[in-house]
């Protein structure tokens, strides 16, 4: 007994070290990069002035409804905390903080050894789960949402008890429906849940009030989403490209960890860990076999729909199948007979420098707004007119450069472009995320001199005057 108590001791201490850690991943330098164009757009999107009708409007129209529930969500912590870009990315970073709680807990209620610690570690610094914490946008939030799905879908399977079910199958539901709302790929979760069902047709209870659930879930999505599920079913033109032959090697595994490198070690080791344990994977009612479906469905359907209407397949669409990934190969690894201390030992020295490199050794891969807010604020010119490719882009831009730190950069006046003719002189940012943008809007105007020009990575900084 005192051996256990140690080793409990032990466990947890190790575990509050690797938690501690991964949200310190999560906060540290949660705003090192500035927004990029569909974060600034969900930022428009989740304005507090607007009423829930204008955000609906917003987020069905120009949003084409992905990350709906996100938006409303950002809405009110926006009316609550403050309308800032800094702020939302805290929040982001804190629900993703929490996915880290919660994936070591699912891993638990799956596999009950101590493989629950590898998944909070690989979790921790799971790369494409940290940069996803520091985005102001939905993925993070969809996968506390799929996290909060598995682990009410397995307690149900779990009870005996009838109140309880009940209990827990209502906020199943409304899970699921948060989650489809916020993204329509949520539903290859759902789907792959209702073919793990398939395990438990001899418990008709169970059986019935799962599929109860599901259908109800389905009948509220149709309810709500119907213009939107109808309008991304029927359009023609997407802008991803179709899947090339190096899809088919990697599997966005270097996406997901980091580097090729990375990427493929995970691969190599995950693959061998799938064919050494397919019987342990494949048994009835192995919550193994759950998360396989959920891994297989991921990719299967939106490649198959991809080759059949149009490509619709990218890593983030799909980040809830680094659940599966990582808990199978923290609980697979930890049933290997040979070379399980080394493998482990490996996983975890190389996933630790690479994510050392990965977040103490990162360079912008954003544009760069705030520098040359800064350097416009030190001089005397404080007018300022933005220009980007569009008039969509230029709207969310200007909004979001109106509110980037707002009490330092409270003495710029934003003006339009058109209303320049009584301005001696001006700044010009320009936001060129194309290359065949053009930034000298200003140049064919005889009586405007460019004075300086700085640039920045995706943004130009031009002083104009007459």
């Amino acid at each position: 007994m005192h051996f256990q108590n140690n080793l409990l001791k032990k466990n947890n201490i190790i575990l509050l070290v690797i938690l501690s850690l991964g949200i310190f991943y999560r906060f540290y330098q949660s705003n090192f990069d500035d927004l990029w164009l569909d974060e600034f757009f969900g930022f428009w999107m989740s304005d507090p002035k607007l009423d829930f009708y204008e955000t609906y409007q917003r987020s069905l129209g120009p949003g084409w409804g992905q990350n709906m529930f996100f938006d409303f969500v950002l809405k009110y912590f926006f009316h609550f905390f403050g309308y800032s870009p800094e702020l939302g990315r805290y929040f982001i970073s804190f629900i993703g903080s929490l996915n880290i709680i919660l994936i070591t807990y699912l891993s638990y209620q799956i596999d009950k050894s101590r493989s629950f610690i590898l998944v909070a570690f690989l979790a921790s610094h799971c790369w494409h789960l940290i940069s996803y914490s520091q985005e102001l946008r939905g993925y993070s939030f969809g996968f506390f949402l799929a996290l909060l799905s598995l682990i009410l879908f397995i307690k149900i399977l779990n009870f005996s008890k009838p109140k309880n079910k009940i209990f827990f199958g209502f906020f199943y539901i409304v899970v699921n429906l948060c989650g489809l709302i916020n993204h329509i790929f949520f539903g290859l979760l759902v789907f792959a849940q209702s073919l793990f069902l398939l395990n438990f047709l001899e418990e008709k209870e169970k059986f019935k009030f799962l599929l109860i659930s599901f259908l109800i879930t389905f009948l509220a999505y149709l309810f709500l989403m119907y213009p939107f599920l109808i309008k991304n079913l029927t359009n023609e033109v997407f802008w991803l490209q179709q899947l090339s032959p190096k899809f088919y090697i990697e599997y966005f595994f270097p996406r997901f960890f980091g580097s090729k490198i990375m990427g493929y070690l995970y691969l190599i080791i995950f693959v061998f860990l799938i064919i050494y344990s397919r019987n342990e994977i494949f048994k009835k009612k192995s919550y193994f076999q759950l998360l396989f479906l959920i891994f297989f469905v991921s990719y299967l359907i939106p490649i198959i729909y991809g080759y059949i209407k149009i490509p619709i397949l990218t890593d983030r669409y799909i980040i809830f199948v680094l659940i599966p990934i990582i808990i199978l190969l923290s609980s697979l690894l930890f049933r290997l007979k040979k070379f399980k201390k080394t493998l482990i030992a490996i996983l975890c020295v190389f996933t630790f420098f690479n994510n050392y490199l990965e977040i103490f050794k990162r360079e912008n891969t954003k544009p760069v707004f705030k520098e040359p807010l800064k350097y416009i604020n030190q001089n005397s010119v404080q007018d300022v007119v933005v220009l980007s490719q569009n008039i969509d882009s230029y709207i969310w831009l200007k909004n979001y450069l109106e509110k980037i730190d707002h009490e330092k950069f409270q003495s710029l006046n934003f003006v339009n472009k058109e209303k320049t003719t009584d301005k001696i002189d001006f700044w010009v940012i320009c936001y060129h995320p194309l290359n065949s943008f053009n930034c000298n809007f200003f140049d064919g105007e005889s009586k405007y001199k460019k004075m300086q020009n700085y640039e920045y990575y995706l943004v130009d900084l031009i002083l104009y005057k007459k």
